[in-house]
């Protein structure tokens, strides 16, 4: 029963996919350039851009709350980190991206000795600055009036479960704002994603998430006012413009991964069903190769193909690359997309306590992503695994 249970999971999520792939493969041109809060589109960890959006059904911990909430699961205990992003270091304009998160799994220890699971309890924090920007005004367009330094944040509150050892869920409140000295626009969004895994070492992964599903926005502010005389009187008032109302970025993300598993040691000389026995998983294994694809079908923007490949020694190495294609156009200079390209990024893990007393480690992560224009983006990330 539970295998006949597995593979109607695995025909439904298959039959999505290809649903929405076939729905949405033309993209959406005529709705091009109308949606705004575009920062909800910036993956701001390291980890996960090193092989752009392929790893959706791939990633877990942390990281995952941007890519698929659904991964956040994962986190045994807690997990905190700080990425830092130069974003296209080439346009000479200083823009930097800051990023906090953490993670805590909630649990209780019932009065069998066993531990109640409550999943996991995410925060994160995105900031985008600018740097200072003068002011300038239809009579004074060299500007001498001052600076102005725009901010673009949102404030996320995740929850994830493992509702079996094959079925993860999750999902995120998004609190936005968007601001300058004088205007600002404040918005809510929801995320929310699947993650399904199956094979002898849950090493075979289907994940679809929707991203940034949320009511318009518009802005308000003393920026929008205007001192005026009404009509047939000398009385002069101050009338506020109302802004136009903007839609988010909305997304559908689909992908799938398989891992290719290389045993040493004590466990090489097992077969599959000893290893199987013993709960071992891929993090068990001495080598790591990793396979991932997925497909993003965006509202307002073109729709992307993503692959990626990702090496792994055990817990304290990997390297990944991936590549953007948009609409089966492979030329990144002929695309609209931002992404569109290649990518690559490296992880070192670094254990903080001996083996027999945990899993605490350290994280560093770097990655590059290139952009259509301005030399792209560095990322650096450090997280803690407690």
């Amino acid at each position: 029963m539970n295998k006949i249970y597995k593979r109607l999971i695995i025909i439904a999520l298959i039959g999505i996919f290809a649903g929405a792939s076939l729905d949405s493969f033309a993209g959406n041109k005529d709705r091009s350039g109308q949606a705004g809060s575009q920062h909800l589109l910036i993956d701001p960890y390291a980890r996960t851009n090193g092989w752009g959006t392929a790893g959706v059904a791939e990633i877990r911990g942390l990281e995952a709350i941007f890519s698929n909430v659904a991964g956040l699961s994962f986190v045994k205990k807690t997990e905190f980190g700080f990425t830092r992003t130069q974003y296209l270091v080439g346009s000479g304009a200083g823009i930097g991206i800051n990023s906090f998160s953490i993670g805590q799994h909630l649990s209780r220890k019932a009065k069998d000795g066993s531990r109640k699971d409550y999943g996991v309890l995410g925060l994160s924090v995105f900031t985008m600055g600018f740097g200072d920007i003068q002011i300038t005004s239809v009579n004074q367009p060299e500007g001498g009036m001052g600076n102005f330094s725009p901010n673009l944040m949102y404030i996320g509150l995740s929850y994830a479960k493992s509702f079996n050892k094959f079925i993860h869920g999750g999902a995120t409140v998004k609190l936005i704002n968007e601001s300058i000295s004088d205007a600002s626009a404040t918005g809510f969004a929801i995320d929310a994603g699947i993650q399904y895994l199956a094979g002898p070492y849950e090493n075979f992964k289907i994940g679809i998430t929707m991203k940034n599903i949320g009511l318009p926005m518009s802005y308000k502010g003393d920026g929008l006012s205007v001192r005026g005389v009404v009509n047939t009187t000398d009385h002069e008032l101050t009338m506020e413009q109302r802004s136009a109302e903007y839609e988010m970025p909305s997304l559908l993300t689909l992908g799938a991964s398989y891992d290719f598993l290389i045993w040493t040691g004590e466990y090489k000389e097992m077969d599959k069903q000893d290893r199987k026995d013993e709960g071992l998983t891929r993090d068990d294994a001495e080598h790591r190769i990793t396979v991932a694809a997925s497909f993003t079908a965006n509202s307002f923007s073109s729709d992307l193909f993503s692959l990626g490949i990702e090496y792994g020694f055990s817990r304290y190495f990997m390297v990944r690359a991936g590549y953007n294609i948009e609409n089966g156009m492979w030329n990144p200079n002929t695309s609209t997309s931002w992404y569109s390209g290649p990518s690559a990024g490296v992880s070192l893990g670094i254990p903080l306590v001996k083996k027999s007393k945990g899993n605490t480690r350290l994280l560093l992560d770097y990655a590059y992503r290139f952009t259509n224009r301005w030399k792209g983006n560095h990322y650096i990330g450090i997280k803690v695994e407690l």
